[in-house]
């Protein structure tokens, strides 16, 4: 069984659909939305699933950040075993059930979903994005390392115990949550990458801007300034 993490800001029209899709899942023990204070009513509408057992909803108010959230979100969790999404559908829930069957028979730490496991532009992800995540996925290869495919993903699954043991080392600002965990936490961890297609945000806006370009820059060097 796992327990699901779902941080969001302003997905109001996700809510719904995303939850339906979850709640067909079986092993999935628990879906946990952590709204970030959404000024569009995205917490009203999480609010309304509370008729459903398995769905839970956590409001910040202070410090708005994914990777705080989802690192909250963890804390909450009830499985030792975490599923990381997004709320704006571009994470295909059909893919969760073959990530789940990698996890348990190949008995990795993690596994990721990765969007350039087997092509190198992700054409939903648009041109810029792509690119930029392309290039910059290069150049963590070259100085930290590589360990994955897809060390900006923010879909995966793995051991409670990777986030919760090794958080305060983390950088922990930002929405590259996964990257801190692969390089800033535990050593030697197992990851399977599974090739995923992304899909296309049908609603709301995407959060991608310079700010988050610029706080990933001070998270690498973070953790350059760590492996020194």
């Amino acid at each position: 069984m796992i327990s699901v993490i779902i941080p969001t800001l302003n997905e109001k029209k996700n809510i719904e659909l995303i939850s339906k899709k979850l709640l067909k899942i079986k092993f999935i023990h628990e879906i946990i939305f952590v709204d970030d204070n959404s000024s569009d009513g995205t917490f009203l509408e999480i609010k309304k699933l509370k008729k459903f057992k398995k769905v839970r909803g956590f409001l910040r108010k202070k410090n708005k950040d994914l990777s705080k959230a989802v690192i909250f979100g963890v804390s909450k969790a009830k499985k030792n075993n975490i599923l990381v999404m997004d709320c704006d559908l571009q994470h295909d829930v059909f893919f969760i059930k073959k990530m789940w069957k990698n996890f348990n028979q190949r008995k990795v730490d993690m596994v990721i979903a990765s969007r350039f496991k087997k092509k190198k532009f992700s054409g939903n992800l648009g041109f810029v994005r792509s690119l930029f995540s392309v290039f910059t996925i290069i150049i963590i290869n070259i100085i930290l390392g590589k360990k994955t495919t897809d060390p900006l993903s923010g879909f995966f699954i793995c051991k409670k115990k990777i986030i919760t043991e090794y958080k305060k080392s983390f950088f922990a600002k930002g929405y590259k949550i996964l990257f801190d965990i692969i390089y800033n936490g535990q050593n030697n961890l197992i990851i399977y990458d599974y090739g995923i297609t992304f899909k296309k945000r049908i609603h709301e806006k995407s959060k991608f801007n310079f700010k988050i370009i610029k706080l990933f820059f001070r998270q690498f060097m973070y953790t350059i300034s760590l492996e020194k």
